[in-house]
């Protein structure tokens, strides 16, 4: 078998490659990560119909203003700094544009925004250190209650709140932080990359009719099953992984690579594990590679159970749209935890790393530490369903 297996494995990549819709999808969804990236310095922002500054600009400003504050701890003195430069912004309208919001207050923009979020306003004008931090942990025991979290998982979430270090420090990480928030977008596109490329892996031969010529093969059907299972799942790992690449690359083009090292936090304030920005997007990373495979297997089955390659592409598209669309409450703990172990609901920084948690022996997993072994679990059973399929369809039994 082994002799037999490599050059099956290339012949089926030959055939993958030689598909014009692929190099075409492919294509078109490279052009949409880079045009992601790129596009908030598209544009313009206007006044009384006049063009003030161009995005670009804008951003220029925001990123230089975010760098001169970056590594300084948000405490009593940036807040007071933040808060004595709102003070001297005059109450008029359009005060956005004015001088000294412009001189006093915009170097202080990022501050304003992380404070507002927590307190609101008019607070974030005379919040202390003290009161802020105070403000987050309000919110966040506000949110445990409202996600109806028993006693034993707000100890544990306690727990990890007391190993992230405080106060933050305000660290530069606008690359990172859009990156995080566009992973939704690739887990999207991943999804229909694989439901356009993958299921003619196995729907071609019964399309062709060439399906007829396995059945005098001497090895049997299961050396091809397993080259197509190679062949989609390396494919889809590895177009998964050079979109990620194009999208890092556009960014970091754009906003720099600064910032890995800050504390995540900063991205998601609800996130009560004490990681850094670049471990969260490499976990996130990790789960877009292993949803690629279980999206991968989920395809093949459907195109040989309907022995089609439309029919796996209309079921996983409008399966994708319900799980956008569509949200259940948390009030439904069984439910909504299984709606939200969904890919393109998890894969997003203001999931995976909320607090959500799973029950296992005793103790409880992260979101990021289950949805690896769901995905792989049932990859396994419908790798398993597949090959049954495949190894009992009679060509003669159309």
């Amino acid at each position: 078998m082994s002799n037999n297996f490599w050059p099956l494995v290339i012949y089926e990549y030959r055939k993958l490659f030689r598909r014009k819709i692929l190099w075409i999808t492919l294509g078109a969804m490279t052009a949409l990560c880079i045009f992601a990236a790129c596009s908030h310095l598209l544009g313009n922002a206007y006044v009384n119909g006049q063009v003030y500054e161009s995005h670009g600009e804008a951003l220029e400003k925001k990123i230089a203003f975010a760098k001169a504050l970056s590594g300084r701890a948000l405490d009593d003195m940036l807040l007071s700094e933040m808060q004595e430069g709102y003070a001297k912004v005059p109450n008029i309208p359009l005060a956005g544009v004015s001088r000294e919001y412009q001189t006093y207050a915009r170097p202080y923009e990022a501050i304003w925004q992380y404070a507002f979020l927590l307190a609101g306003d008019p607070a974030y004008k005379t919040i202390t250190e003290e009161e802020l931090y105070a403000a987050r942990s309000e919110k966040l025991e506000q949110g445990w209650t409202n996600e109806q979290l028993g006693s034993r998982e707000k100890e544990y979430l306690r727990a990890a709140e007391e190993k992230v270090e405080k106060p933050f420090v305000f660290t530069y990480c606008e690359g990172w932080g859009v990156l995080a928030n566009l992973m939704n977008m690739l887990c999207v596109l991943q999804l229909l990359l694989i439901a356009i490329c993958i299921p003619p892996v196995f729907s071609g031969e019964h399309s062709c009719r060439t399906d007829q010529l396995i059945q005098s093969t001497g090895l049997g059907k299961k050396p091809l099953y397993l080259a197509k299972l190679l062949v989609g799942t390396t494919f889809s790992a590895l177009s998964t992984l050079f979109l990620g690449m194009v999208l890092m690359g556009a960014l970091f083009c754009v906003y720099g690579t600064e910032g890995a090292d800050a504390a995540l936090q900063l991205l998601n304030f609800r996130c009560v594990w004490p990681l850094t920005v670049g471990e969260g997007i490499r976990i996130l990373f990790g789960l877009l590679l292993i949803t690629a495979l279980l999206r991968t297997v989920l395809a093949m089955l459907l195109s040989e159970c309907f022995r089609s390659s439309t029919v796996p592409l209309a079921l996983m598209s409008g399966f994708l749209l319900s799980a956008l669309l569509f949200r259940i409450p948390e009030e439904y703990r069984l439910l909504s935890g299984i709606w939200n172990t969904i890919p393109v609901n998890l894969v997003a920084v203001w999931e995976v790393f909320g607090s959500r948690l799973y029950p296992f022996f005793g103790t409880f997993l992260t979101p990021w530490q289950a949805a690896p072994v769901i995905y792989l679990l049932l990859g396994a059973g419908a790798a398993v369903l597949c090959f049954r399929r495949y190894k009992s369809f009679q060509a003669g039994g159309r």
